[in-house]
């Protein structure tokens, strides 16, 4: 699978491998202003997740990109007790959420 955004990430405690990516921006014939894309997360070369999301703006594209990684790479170590090495950064200086979206998952 070919990607335009792509992200992978190593854990400390497990072998597990995660990746991150964005690909088949597109445009619908029938609006020219929006555009559909897919999002991929793969661990261990498995998809564990694919979602395709349309009627977004560019700029929504990314924001959406950014956002849906951002959920599922802090679910993922509530669930699995997975550590990320995170090349120093925090979690949000390395994916940074909205607001409201960060005070959710801190609760």
């Amino acid at each position: 699978m070919k990607f335009l955004i792509h992200e992978t990430l190593r854990t400390l405690n497990t072998d597990d491998v995660f990746e991150f990516g964005l690909s088949e921006i597109s445009k619908p014939q029938d609006n020219e202003d929006l555009y559909r894309a897919r999002a991929v997360i793969i661990k261990n070369q498995k998809v564990i997740s694919d979602i395709k999301r349309s009627g977004m703006t560019e700029f929504d594209v990314i924001r959406g990109f950014l956002t849906y990684v951002g959920i599922n790479l802090r679910v993922l170590p509530r669930e699995h007790a997975v550590e990320f090495e995170l090349y120093g950064l925090t979690p949000d200086e390395y994916l940074p959420l909205t607001k409201s979206i960060r005070e959710m998952f801190d609760e």
